[in-house]
């Protein structure tokens, strides 16, 4: 027989060796163990933690307590977080459990909810920001340029643009009221895009947003409560939806604030010169309905566009999921029954359940009163907590949707490009209100190496915005353009130099573009940096307070405009004869004025003025190895004149601004409308006359006025997608052949320069 039969005495007779024991035998053949002697001397000099044994067994303990330390430090937090998040750390700590997080089920209410007021909002949207009302105007002129994303997307025909316009209008009605809401979210989702990424001018933060929020949209199910699909298919309507349906729209509002925040640790920001004058925008209307001015509606609000309104729908999106039902069983009993989906939703087979008893028969009458719900059968109960293909896409695509939207914003060092002074691509970085551009002056200058001939361009000829000015991309696309009509022109080999100033927050006015440098050969890509980039005159933007208090400083009627340049290079510009008492005043370097009409240079140094005659050229060259600062002072001779005639005018003919029969007494008036210097006066009355009328009209009017506007862009619209549908279903005449026809007969009434074909 052994002498240690289990597996106790197998181990002492191991600490035997060690001498730590003694091993005994016993009667009936069998070993014991005790403690040797020597190891009880050990013990009791040196204590029980001299041995090995007893060392590793303290640190063992040591561990094992500080194990439970943390599990018992993460079971108290894992509560809070519960409640403050919606999830633990456990939830994420593993693949299943992570799966098993972004599948469990919601209401659907709270979604559904969201999908009528984020589609109400989009069918706005298409008469507003997309631009429906006024697509003749943007799209039916074939002279325009365009600035697509890629040059390979062009517009299309006017007449197929509304076309497009009209399909964007489907897809948003079809979302807003969930009918067909996968394809009706494709519908609107393809013509958005395709507007959006056709003209780069009309970007901003919130158009992108709208975009992204539509594409999720598209994923998630939003149809499930309050919507026709829901109504005519029994098997989706008020069925619970993954918990991941509401953490991606979460997470991307989120997002948006989150990352615009720290945008505007900019210090323009921080020291508040990023904004200026955001009320003149149409979205701030209904705010002047109420009383509000521009001064409190620049305090107040900060936003653009609809979206402040989106934004605000955008709140409901964080509230509990079935808040809309518990909202509606507290109204009145004749009022609560007759709305649908009132019940706890049935289950899901895109969701996932964790314990067998959360998989039950769903109520019944969860849709309507006469609705009867088909049972789970046992097998398809047990389905409902596996794990699907679908569970592990909508787990991953909210990883993947999560990681793009965290690098976006911050991948500016790739697309180096489209960066000036300010980081690009523009829209999709969420520094909206971050930086104000003010545009002063731009020159555009063409040379005919063919037959030398040199001369100067409208900058503004063959485009209707001025936000290509300030990003090089645009830039490049906007004289690669100039060049092909030139061609058209009889131009043969142009070439084309551009020398555009403008101020950003408030700073000097400076050169953005090196002037030197020929733009339709100039080097461009988007992953290098634009080597004809001028540096922002960062070095100067400490003068901005003094620059505010010099033009506190002055008269109402003196206006002002500072302006820094580089050494090396000189101003050209143009004293308009309007502005007869213009002077120029060193601030600081050295420059040199010529003034080639006089055939006389004047060497000026920081404090020096100069006064410059209207009507006449000048330049203005930096002397000195520092840029050089001054400031134009000047004041508008012609409007002062024409204010001092219409104050003789009205003092003549006993009128004033506060008669309320103003507009009568004017047209009783015998006056010679022939003479240009009356029309003048009648004019500049109609017009301070209109301005008081809408400072004096009551918020009942104003509200008449704001529904008569939209209404006019409503009509209009419609008429002219009437006339493209009519073109091109039954051969009718093109809407541009009618546009062009309407701007041809108002050129002919204003007498103004000649069309874009001629140069």
């Amino acid at each position: 027989m052994p002498l240690f039969p289990d597996r106790r005495q197998y181990l002492c007779k191991r600490a035997a060796r060690n001498r730590w024991v003694k091993i005994e035998t016993m009667a009936s053949g069998k070993g014991t163990c005790i403690l040797s002697q020597k190891q009880k001397e050990i013990s009791k000099t040196n204590g029980p933690n001299t041995s090995r044994g007893s060392t590793s067994n303290k640190r063992k303990s040591e561990k094992y307590k500080q194990t439970q330390e943390v599990k018992q430090e993460t079971a108290n937090i894992s509560p809070k977080m519960k409640k403050i998040f919606g999830f633990t750390v456990e939830d994420i700590t593993s693949w299943s459990r992570f799966k098993l997080l972004m599948n469990q089920p919601r209401d659907p209410a709270g979604l559904g909810i969201w999908r009528i007021l984020f589609g109400f909002l989009m069918v706005l949207d298409v008469f507003q920001e997309r631009g429906l009302p006024f697509a003749d105007d943007k799209f039916s002129d074939p002279n325009l340029c365009f600035f697509p994303l890629f040059n390979f997307i062009t517009p299309l025909p006017v007449d197929w643009m509304y076309l497009v316009y009209l399909i964007l209008l489907i897809g948003a009605i079809g979302m807003c009221i969930g009918l067909f809401y996968r394809v009706s979210c494709l519908l609107y989702l393809i013509p958005y895009w395709y507007i959006f990424l056709l003209d780069k001018t009309t970007w901003n933060n919130h158009s992108y947003l709208f975009g992204l929020t539509a594409f999720l949209m598209t994923f998630v199910d939003a149809n499930r409560f309050w919507s026709v699909d829901a109504i005519w298919n029994k098997n989706i309507c008020n069925v619970h939806v993954p918990v991941w349906h509401y953490a991606i729209l979460r997470l991307q509002i989120f997002l948006v604030y989150f990352i615009a925040g720290l945008k505007k640790l900019d210090l323009d920001w921080v020291q508040g010169f990023s904004m200026e004058e955001l009320s003149i925008n149409w979205v701030f209307d209904p705010f002047r309905l109420i009383g509000l001015s521009n001064t409190h509606i620049d305090y107040f609000i900060v936003h653009l566009g609809l979206f402040p309104y989106v934004m605000l729908t955008t709140s409901l999106v964080f509230f509990y999921p079935d808040w809309p039902k518990k909202l509606f069983k507290k109204l009145p009993a004749s009022l609560s029954t007759r709305l649908p989906s009132l019940t706890a939703p049935a289950q899901s087979f895109h969701c996932v359940y964790q314990r067998p008893h959360e998989i039950r028969n769903p109520p019944k009458s969860t849709c309507l009163k006469t609705e009867k719900r088909p049972n789970h059968s046992s097998s398809s109960s047990s389905s409902l907590s596996k794990f699907t293909k679908y569970h592990s896409f909508g787990a991953l695509f909210f990883i993947f949707y999560t990681s793009i939207q965290l690098f976006l914003p911050y991948s500016h060092f790739i697309t180096q490009g489209f960066n000036n002074w300010t980081n690009g691509l523009y829209g999709y970085s969420w520094d909206m209100m971050v930086h104000t551009w003010n545009v002063q002056h731009t020159k555009l200058r063409f040379l005919d190496k063919a037959s030398d001939k040199e001369g100067y361009l409208s900058p503004d000829y063959w485009t209707e915005t001025n936000r290509w000015k300030t990003h090089a991309d645009m830039v490049k696309q906007y004289t690669t353009c100039v060049a092909n009509k030139l061609h058209q022109l009889g131009v043969e080999e142009p070439t084309l130099y551009l020398d555009i100033w403008l101020s950003m927050n408030g700073r000097f006015q400076q050169r953005i573009w090196n002037p030197d440098t020929e733009m339709i050969t100039a080097e461009w890509s988007p992953f290098k940096p634009t080597p004809w980039l001028m540096p922002l005159l960062t070095d100067l933007s400490d003068w901005r307070t003094k620059l505010a208090e010099i033009e506190e400083q002055l008269d109402s009627h003196i206006d002002v405009t500072f302006v820094a340049d580089f050494p090396g290079l000189f101003l050209e510009n143009f004293v308009d004869p309007h502005l007869g008492n213009t002077s120029l005043h060193v601030l600081s370097g050295n420059i040199l004025v010529e003034i080639p009409a006089q055939k006389k240079n004047v060497s000026m140094a920081m404090g020096d003025t100069i006064k410059l005659s209207a009507g006449e050229f000048h330049n203005v060259h930096t002397v000195s190895s520092t840029p050089s600062c001054y400031m134009y002072l000047f004041v508008n001779t012609t409007r002062a004149l024409i204010n001092q005639r219409v104050a003789e005018f009205m003092e003549q003919h006993n009128l004033t601004f506060e008669d309320p029969d103003l507009t009568a007494s004017l047209a009783e008036l015998h006056v010679n409308t022939s003479d240009p210097e009356v029309v003048q006066i009648l004019e500049t009355i109609f017009l301070k006359l209109h301005n008081v009328n809408i400072l004096n009209t009551s918020s009942l009017d104003k509200i008449q006025l704001f529904l008569q506007e939209k209404f006019h862009l409503l009509q209009r619209s419609a008429s002219r997608m009437g006339q493209a549908m009519n073109h091109i279903l039954l051969g009718g005449e093109s809407v541009g052949a009618l546009y062009m026809a309407e701007m041809e007969a108002q050129n002919e009434d204003d007498n103004p320069s000649p069309p874009r074909d001629e140069l």
